[in-house]
This record gives structure tokens, C-alpha cells and sequence, in this order.
């Protein structure tokens, strides 16, 4: 009897459904970061699409700011939505939205007709990508490899970048657009609706078991502390965002500060590798020695990485070669360090309404992001100025975080300490 007990005590490892259901579950959640790379594809479909609509490419990309702002503005009741019914029906329900209106605009009449259909679009892509992902590792791995695991699910982004650039520009020369669009479409619904269906499982929301029978005045203390962390995390996407437009604009930098076309394309290539392998290392730092470590380094690379860019000028490319690793790691703080750091404020349970939130402010950094590039580039003549400046806004970023993790009340270490192995209680299943 006394033998029984002892090893029910020791043996406090999950049991093997629930393995199972956070395994295939995270395969879905990498499956879900792999179609946000396909923002990679949309971009080789400006070309012929201007053509096949008779508009300027900058009259086409209206539909990409369309697009971004619906998601922006739906990205807080989805948050809500994903926690109050689950992750999975919002997932495959976003997911078919989603393809729906990818189908449809490739058979849109018009361009104003095309313009409509992004807002649904964006609302689709919103909740079967990134804040469904994240919601998913965060929800479902409560042990002490959260952020590897996370950094691993991430890195999706940047191996579906490196295999789009190659799969897409003899694709759509050898279909057309329609038909690109309509691949795409195909895909999304491949990477999101089929996960959602058969992979992805609701993660099991700690403290479910616990007394509610919390005060008023702690329960009012505890929001207050919830505001302020939703507060900073937003304006540090959107200082985030700004800053990052780096990773869209980069072939225009080398180009103007006199890199040939074949080398820039080659040090994107380069650079794309890194933003791969960074993501998992910098989980990896957060579960070896803590948030403050991972948060130091980052600021590290902000002062060194696109500020030694902007001293390069076309001075050769070693200084490309040892530097764009250190922007590389710079430029993967919002998708890593800001979930690390939400959840380590206010917890598994209420992760995905903070991050919808959060994707607001990202998403008002990616409107105004590219055009103040080329502002700096029209009144410098250069976008050295713009790569100095955005180290800076990069340690205003870091500063907002470290800010929330010093302000937290650390919600989410309390729930590890509560289930150390990752395992969910009985009824939350």
C-alpha cells in the first residue's frame, strides 16, 4: 500500500493521451506559422496582379494595408473568442474564411471588388496564424522548454520564406496569377483548416481546479497589473513592427548602398538562413538562463546589429556577412520575446486576449513601418539614418518589455509550480 503511494507521488509525468494531444497539437501550431510565411508568396503576386487588374503596384497593395488593418481590428475579439470557446474551432472556421476569400478574389471582377474581400481576408488569416500558434505552445507546454519549443514552432516562418522563394517565381510563370492566387488559397487551407481538424487539440487552461474565492481588492490589483502589461506590450509591437520593416525593404538598402542585385539577393538568402536558426536559440537562452538573460542579448544585437549596418555603406560584404546573424537576432524579439514575456505576466489563461492585443499594435507598426523608411531614404538620401534610428527604437522596445516583466505579478510561474511537468488538471482535459 505504502509502495503504491510512493510511486503514484514520484511518477508525476503526463500521461501518454495528453503527450500525445501536445505533440500532434504542436506539429499544428508549426503547421499554422508555416502558412504566415506565405505573406513571402503574396509578395511575387504584385507584378501580375497590377497587370492582370490594369492599376499601379501601389494601387494592388492597397489591398495588403486593407487586409492588415481588418486583422489588426479582429485580432482582440478573436483573442477573446479562442479564450472563451477554444483554439481549434476558431482555427478551422478562420481558416476556411480565409480560403473562401482567397477563391473569390482570384475571380474578382475588379479591383474594388478585390479591395472587399481582403477585409475578410485579413479577419481569416488572423485567427488560424500566429495568435493561434502561440496560443497553442503557450497553452499546452507549461514545462521549462516553453521557449525552445516556441522557438522551434516559429522557425516555421523562415523555412516556408526560404522554400517559397524558390517554389513561387516559376509557378506563377508557368500558370499565372489566377492560378497562384488559387494555390495559395490551397495552401492555407492545407496548413490551417487540416490542422485545425486533425492535429490541433484546446490546450488545458491551468488553474481551472483552483479556489476563485479571491478578494476584491487583489482581484482589483490583478487587473490593474494586466492593464499595464497589455499597455507596454502594445506599444512595443508597434515600436517592433517599425523597426522591422528592415526584413521587407533589405534588397532596396543593399541596393542603395551600391551592392549589386545578385549579391543582395544572395545576402537575403543569408540572411533568411539565421532568422531560421535563431528563433529556437533564443527559447533555448529563455529556458537555460532566464527571461532577463534573453531580453539583455537582444538588446545587445539591437546596438550592434542594424547600427553596424548603417556604418557599412558599400564597403565590402564581410561587414554584411558578420553583421546581418546580429540583425537577424535582433529582428526575432516580437515573435519570441514578446509571447515569452506575456505569458510570463499574465499567464496560459489569459495569453490570447493579451497577444490579440498586442497584435494591434503590430499591426499599426507594419502600416507606418515601410513608408517612414522611404521617408528617411527621400530626406537623407540614404537609409543609414533609418538603420541607426531603428536600433534605438529596438532598445525602446526592449526597455517596455523588461518593464512588464519587472511590473508582472508572474501569474504563470505560479501555474508551472502548480503542474512542474506540464500536466493539465483532470477536468481540463
Amino acid at each position: 500500500m505504502t509502495t503504491a503511494i510512493t510511486n503514484d507521488l514520484v511518477d508525476d509525468r503526463p500521461p501518454p493521451s495528453y503527450r500525445r494531444r501536445r505533440a500532434l497539437s504542436t506539429i499544428g501550431a508549426f503547421s499554422l506559422m508555416l502558412a504566415v510565411s506565405l505573406n513571402f508568396a503574396f509578395g511575387f503576386l504584385v507584378v501580375p496582379g497590377s497587370a492582370h487588374f490594369n492599376v499601379s503596384a501601389a494601387q494592388f497593395l492597397v489591398w495588403f494595408s486593407i487586409s492588415t488593418v481588418s486583422m489588426g481590428l479582429s485580432s482582440v475579439p478573436l483573442g477573446k473568442l479562442m479564450a472563451a470557446h477554444g483554439t481549434k474551432i476558431v482555427v478551422v472556421c478562420s481558416g476556411l474564411l480565409a480560403t473562401a476569400s482567397m477563391v473569390c478574389m482570384a475571380f474578382a471582377p475588379n479591383i474594388a471588388t478585390f479591395y472587399l474581400l481582403s477585409i475578410t481576408v485579413g479577419i481569416g488569416l488572423c485567427g488560424c496564424t500566429s495568435l493561434a500558434a502561440t496560443t497553442i505552445v503557450v497553452g499546452w507546454h507549461l514545462h521549462k522548454r516553453r521557449g525552445t519549443v516556441l522557438g522551434g514552432v516559429m522557425a516555421a516562418m523562415g523555412l516556408g520564406g526560404f522554400a517559397w522563394g524558390f517554389v513561387f517565381p516559376p509557378l506563377l510563370e508557368a500558370v499565372g496569377w489566377r492560378a497562384g492566387l488559387l494555390t495559395i488559397a490551397a495552401l492555407i487551407a492545407m496548413l490551417t483548416v487540416l490542422p485545425g481538424i486533425f492535429l490541433i487539440s484546446n490546450p488545458p487552461i491551468p488553474g481551472t481546479n483552483a479556489p476563485r474565492t479571491v478578494a476584491a481588492e487583489q482581484r482589483k490589483v490583478m487587473r490593474a497589473g494586466i492593464r499595464n502589461v497589455v499597455v507596454l506590450v502594445t506599444i512595443a509591437a508597434a515600436i517592433f513592427s517599425f523597426e522591422g520593416a528592415f526584413a521587407a525593404i533589405m534588397p532596396a538598402v543593399f541596393s542603395a548602398n551600391g551592392l549589386s542585385p545578385a549579391m543582395a539577393g544572395a545576402l537575403v538568402s543569408y540572411y533568411s538562413v539565421f532568422s531560421l536558426v535563431v528563433k529556437p536559440l533564443l527559447g533555448y537562452i529563455n529556458d537555460r538562463w532566464g527571461i532577463h538573460t534573453m531580453l539583455g542579448l537582444l538588446s545587445l544585437a539591437y546596438v550592434v546589429g542594424l547600427p553596424g549596418l548603417s556604418l557599412l555603406g558599400d564597403s565590402g560584404t564581410i561587414g554584411y556577412y558578420l553583421l546581418l546573424p546580429v540583425a537577424a537576432l535582433s529582428l526575432a524579439a516580437p515573435t519570441i520575446a514578446a509571447p515569452l514575456v506575456i505569458t510570463r505576466c499574465v499567464g496560459a489563461q489569459r495569453y490570447s486576449a493579451v497577444y490579440g492585443t498586442m497584435i494591434v499594435g503590430n499591426c499599426v507598426g507594419l502600416a507606418l513601418g515601410a513608408p517612414a523608411w522611404g521617408l528617411a531614404y527621400d530626406v537623407f538620401g540614404s537609409y543609414r539614418v533609418a538603420l541607426a534610428l531603428a536600433g534605438v527604437a529596438g532598445l525602446m522596445a526592449m526597455a517596455l518589455l523588461l518593464i512588464a516583466v519587472r511590473t508582472s505579478r508572474r501569474p504563470d510561474t505560479e501555474a508551472a509550480a502548480a503542474y512542474p511537468q506540464g500536466t493539465p488538471p483532470a477536468s481540463s482535459a
